[in-house]
C-alpha cells in the first residue's frame, strides 16, 4: 500500500502542475452549460430534479474526458517516454502498482472537478447544496470507477500517442453526441447495448440515482439491471486490459 501511496503523490504533482486539463475538464463544460441553459436558469429557483438531469451529459463528458486523457492517454505517454517501464521495475515487475496510482490520482482529480461543478450549479438552488453534493458523489463513485478502468483498453493497442489522442478525443465527442440524442429504449437489452458507450453509461447511472432519490420511487428494473450489468462488464474488461498493457515504448528502445 505504501508504494501505491507514493505513486499517488507523484502523479498528483504531475496532474496539478498542468492547468490545461482543468480548463477542458471543468472550465469549458461549466461555461458551455451556463451559456446553453441561461434562459431558464435566469428565471429563478430551478427544481432540483430538472437541474440535476440537465447536467447529466456534462457530467458524462467530464468523467469520460478524465478517463481518456488522464488515464488511457497518460499511460501511453508514460509508456512512450520509458517512465512506465521504470516505474514497473521499481515495483519489482508489478505493473499494477503504477496503474493503481494513476487511477486513484485521476479519480481524485475527476471528483474535484465534479464537486466544483456541483457547487456551481447549486447557486441556482442554494437550499439543495447538500443533496446536490451527495447525489453527485454517489453518481461519480458508481460511474467513474468502471469507466476509468475500461479506459485502460486504449493502452493494449500498438498505437502511438498522437494517433491515439486524435482518435480517442474524436471518439469522446461522438460518444457524448450519441448519448445526448438517443431515447430510452424501454428494455434491458437496449439499455445494455447503448451503455457500451461510456458516456451513455454515465447518463444511465445519473438517471437511476436522480430518479431514485428525487422522486423517491423504485426505478424501472430494466434500467437498474442494465447499470449493474454494465458496472460489472466495465470492471472486468478494465481488469483484463490492465494485465495486457505493454510497458515497452514503440518509439525507442528502453
Amino acid at each position: 500500500m505504501k508504494i501505491i501511496y507514493n505513486y499517488v503523490k507523484t502523479f498528483n504533482k504531475i496532474i496539478w502542475s498542468e492547468k490545461i486539463p482543468l480548463i477542458y475538464t471543468l472550465v469549458l463544460p461549466a461555461v458551455f452549460y451556463l451559456f446553453s441553459n441561461f434562459h431558464y436558469l435566469a428565471l429563478g429557483k430551478v427544481p432540483l430534479s430538472k437541474l440535476l438531469l440537465s447536467t447529466s451529459n456534462y457530467f458524462a463528458y467530464m468523467i469520460v474526458s478524465v478517463a481518456i486523457n488522464g488515464v488511457g492517454l497518460q499511460i501511453i505517454n508514460f509508456r512512450e517516454s520509458g517512465f512506465l517501464k521504470t516505474l514497473t521495475m521499481i515495483s519489482g515487475g508489478e505493473r499494477k502498482f503504477p496503474l493503481y496510482g494513476i487511477l486513484i490520482s485521476e479519480l481524485v482529480f475527476g471528483y474535484f472537478c465534479i464537486l466544483l461543478f456541483g457547487l456551481l450549479i447549486s447557486f441556482f438552488n442554494i437550499k439543495s447544496i447538500i443533496p446536490i453534493v451527495f447525489i453527485y458523489t454517489l453518481i461519480y463513485l458508481i460511474a467513474a470507477v468502471p469507466v476509468m478502468l475500461v479506459s485502460i483498453v486504449l493502452d493494449i493497442f500498438p498505437l502511438r500517442l498522437n494517433t491515439s489522442s486524435v482518435l480517442a478525443n474524436l471518439g469522446l465527442f461522438l460518444m457524448i453526441w450519441l448519448s445526448a440524442v438517443r431515447r430510452d429504449t424501454g428494455s434491458f437489452l437496449g439499455e445494455l447495448l447503448f451503455g457500451i458507450n461510456p458516456a451513455d453509461y454515465v447518463t444511465q447511472v445519473a438517471s437511476v440515482v436522480i430518479n431514485l432519490f428525487q422522486y423517491q420511487r423504485l426505478v424501472n428494473m430494466y434500467q437498474l439491471l442494465a447499470v449493474l450489468s454494465l458496472f460489472v462488464i466495465y470492471c472486468l474488461v478494465g481488469y483484463w486490459a490492465g494485465s495486457r498493457i505493454k510497458i515497452n515504448s514503440l518509439l525507442m528502445r528502453n
